[in-house]
C-alpha cells in the first residue's frame, strides 16, 4: 500500500506555521529573521493545537499511484493565475479564489524572478513557472480545503502534495506521481478527523497537485 512508502515526521510543523502566517499576503517581502521568530512565538500555540499528520518526502515515487483531489461543487471551476516578482528577500503569492498561497523564504532565489502560478479548473492542481527553476530553500504551499471535494469529510487515508508530469493531459483519474512532497495535514480543532489545510514544500517547479493515497 502507498502508506508503507511514506515516512512520518514532525519536521514540517514549524514550516506550516510560517506558511500560515503569510497566507493573507499577495506579494510581499519576507520579514527579517527576528520578526519571523517573534511572529512564530505568537501563533505556534494556536497552530499546534489541532491534530497534525505529516507525510515524508519520496524522491522517486515510481510505482506509486495517487488519486487527484477535485474541486467541490461550491468552487467556480475556472482557471486562475497570479504573477509576481519574488526577490532574494522572499515573498508570497496568493490565489484567493482557490484558497492557495505559496511562500518563498529569504534565500530561496539568488535573483529577482517573475513567478507565475496557474490553477487547474477542475482539480486542486497548479502549473508553476518558470519551469525547471530550483530553490536554494524550499517554497511552502498552503492549500485550504473548504472549496475542495473533500471539505467537511473525515479523512480515511492520507493527503499530500504530489509532483506530476508537466505533459500529463488527464489528471482526472488514478495516476503516477514523480515525487511525493514533504506534506502536513492540519485538521479542524472541533473535528479532529476532518482536514482543514494541507501544506507542502516545493524544491523546484513545474506542476503540483493535491492528492490522496
Amino acid at each position: 500500500m502507498i502508506r508503507n512508502r511514506f515516512v512520518r515526521s514532525s519536521l514540517l510543523v514549524f514550516t506550516a506555521v510560517a506558511a500560515l502566517s503569510c497566507s493573507d499576503a499577495t506579494t510581499a517581502p519576507t520579514a527579517p529573521a527576528q520578526a519571523q521568530n517573534g511572529l512564530l512565538s505568537g501563533v505556534i500555540g494556536g497552530v499546534l493545537q489541532p491534530i497534525v499528520k505529516v507525510v515524508g518526502f519520496v524522491a522517486d515515487a515510481t510505482g506509486l499511484t495517487v488519486h487527484p483531489i477535485a474541486w467541490g461543487s461550491n468552487y467556480n471551476k475556472v482557471s486562475h493565475t497570479v504573477s509576481g516578482v519574488i526577490t532574494p528577500w522572499g515573498g508570497t503569492l496568493v490565489i484567493p479564489e482557490s484558497d492557495f498561497s505559496i511562500a518563498f523564504p529569504a534565500g530561496a532565489l539568488s535573483q529577482s524572478t517573475l513567478i507565475t502560478i496557474t490553477s487547474d479548473a477542475n482539480y486542486v492542481a497548479y502549473k508553476m513557472q518558470p519551469t525547471g527553476i530550483t530553490f536554494a530553500k524550499p517554497a511552502v504551499v498552503t492549500q485550504r480545503l473548504r472549496y475542495t471535494a473533500i471539505a467537511g469529510q473525515p479523512l480515511s487515508g492520507q493527503l499530500f502534495g504530489a509532483y506530476i508530469a508537466d505533459d500529463l493531459l488527464d489528471i482526472g483519474s488514478v495516476l503516477h506521481a514523480l515525487e511525493i512532497e514533504l506534506s502536513t495535514t492540519i485538521f479542524q480543532p472541533s473535528s479532529p478527523t476532518v482536514p482543514d489545510t494541507e501544506i507542502w514544500t516545493v524544491n523546484h517547479f513545474s506542476r503540483y497537485m493535491l492528492a490522496s493515497g
